[in-house]
């Protein structure tokens, strides 16, 4: 059996011989890859940067600190970052990002459609990105056929995720706040009961000094009055000051701690810090003219290369007898 043999000077001589051949589909290559270039529709990138907060700013501890200075760094940490970055690849986010951007007149579905909807949102998929860099910061993208589209959306994500993420924690504020005040509702309610029950009780047994235990740096005045039944008032008088005391005592606290929940969970107070907003791209993504054509240069040298080759390897092969 013989052996056939192929080696470099082989190659080369055969693309020496054939090099007619490979420049012709070279200059095809290229003249297809300046029409597709010529043919395809440009695709613009918009980009905008924004910081996140620290939250901990934005609690009650920290607005109204009374009792010890603690150092909170103004930046988010990362798992601040995290979150961010969860609330940005929800779908609640993500449909509101589409519906805010009237996407169902820029790429023309109809977002009240199962079918359109889930058009719209694998096209936001396909063209939206989220990364983060060593520096703490996140910087949201999008590409569209239209620059300003592309700086819409972009903006409108930084808008939309600042807005998600300081509900997120608003909310819990607010319901706290609800939760209070219900509860002072209540105190108010209670008070005035026990209010009506003292007048009624200092009326009766004419009784009418501070004899609240409850107040300890309250100097009691002379107790004018007695006859049967004045000790008794007395006692009961006590018993009753002393609950109302203590509940308008709860009442002034848990007003206090209103006061402070409602300005933590005020609209004012950001959480995202947009440091470059997204402005509609000059110039289109994506590979420029000159390097469009080099790769097309490249593939038709290289196909054209291995399809000569191939045949001058397969021709020798034929030609060996077996």
């Amino acid at each position: 059996m013989t052996e056939t043999s192929f080696d470099l000077v082989d190659i080369i001589r055969t693309i020496q011989k054939k090099r007619k051949f490979i420049i012709i589909i070279t200059v095809i290559a290229v003249a297809l890859g300046g029409v597709f270039m010529v043919i395809k529709k440009k695709k613009y990138k918009a980009e905008a940067t924004f910081l996140v907060n620290n939250p901990l700013y934005a609690d009650r501890h920290n607005l109204f600190r009374s009792l010890e200075t603690r150092y909170v760094d103004y930046f988010g940490g990362d798992d601040d970052l995290d979150k961010v970055t969860s609330l940005a690849n929800s779908d609640t986010v993500k449909d509101r990002i589409i519906r805010n951007s009237q996407f169902q007149v820029v790429y023309n579905q109809d977002i009240n459609t199962p079918k359109g909807h889930a058009a719209l949102m694998s096209i936001f998929n396909k063209n939206f990105n989220l990364k983060r860099s060593e520096y703490k910061d996140i910087q949201v993208s999008y590409i569209a056929y239209d620059a300003q589209t592309a700086a819409n959306v972009a903006n409108m994500s930084v808008k939309v995720l600042e807005e998600t993420y300081q509900y997120y924690y608003a909310a819990m504020k607010q319901d706290m706040c609800a939760a209070i005040n219900g509860k002072v509702k209540l105190l108010d309610s209670s008070i005035s009961v026990l209010t009506d029950s003292l007048v009624s009780m200092r009326d009766r047994y004419g009784i009418y000094s501070l004899i609240s235990p409850a107040r300890q740096n309250l100097i009691n005045g002379d107790m004018k009055g007695g006859g049967k039944g004045y000790g008794r008032g007395l006692e009961e008088i006590q018993n009753v000051e002393a609950i109302k005391d203590q509940l308008v005592a709860d009442r002034a606290h848990y007003i206090s701690n209103l006061n402070e929940f409602s300005a933590s969970a005020d609209n004012s107070l950001t959480m995202l810090k947009l440091i470059s907003r997204a402005v509609p791209p000059v110039s289109p993504s994506g590979p420029g003219p000159m390097i469009i054509l080099l790769i097309a240069a490249f593939l038709g040298v290289f196909f054209s290369s291995v399809y000569v080759l191939l045949i001058a390897y397969f021709r020798k092969l034929n030609s060996v007898v077996r």
